[in-house]
């Protein structure tokens, strides 16, 4: 079943190319990805309205990535937190070979 011409098909919205933005479900149009505007939302607690104001996204934009987030939230929660040791162990890793600026600085 399509959806009329009369109405917008949401799932337009959002879409995932092999490369681009890492391989993350973003907005399209935008590049703005479908993690972002959660980490926005459920982190920084922004209402779809701040959200839509600060990344310059129509409100059916931030609700279209909202709801594909509350769909997969499970995997895309999961991806975050894997992006997130994976960038803790790089600055770890970098922080044990050069140290930290500020120890640096304060020498």
């Amino acid at each position: 079943m399509s959806i009329s011409a009369e109405y917008v098909d949401i799932g337009t919205f959002i879409d995932q190319r092999e490369g681009y933005r890492g391989g993350r479900p973003f907005i399209v149009g935008t590049g703005v990805t479908v993690d972002r505007i959660s980490v926005l939302h459920r982190i920084d607690r922004m209402s779809p309205e701040e959200i839509g104001e600060e990344m310059n996204l129509t409100q059916p934009q931030v609700m279209a990535a909202l709801t594909f987030y509350f769909a997969n939230k499970e995997t895309i929660d999961r991806e975050i937190e894997e992006y997130d040791r994976e960038s803790d162990a790089l600055m770890n890793e970098y922080y044990a070979k050069y140290g930290r600026l500020r120890d640096r600085l304060l020498k």
